[in-house]
């Protein structure tokens, strides 16, 4: 019998899926690791990866203090 799983296709560079990794041993919102770029997660949890992942990048991002 078939089973059918709603959710969400994502791609992502290999840095980002091991943040998403890390993230999910703990929240559980991957249904399966497709490759090296892709991961299929629950429809439900797609705001949180967006959050986390728009984290990563603030705190990965070089800021310039311009002087005033």
């Amino acid at each position: 019998m078939v089973k059918a799983v709603k959710g969400t296709l994502i791609e992502c560079d290999p840095a980002a899926r091991e943040v998403l990794l890390k993230v999910n041993q703990k929240e559980k919102f991957i249904i399966e690791e497709l490759d090296s770029t892709h991961l299929f997660i629950t429809s439900s949890h797609l705001e949180r990866v967006r959050g986390v992942l728009d984290q990563l990048m603030n705190d990965n991002t070089y800021k310039i203090d311009t002087p005033s």
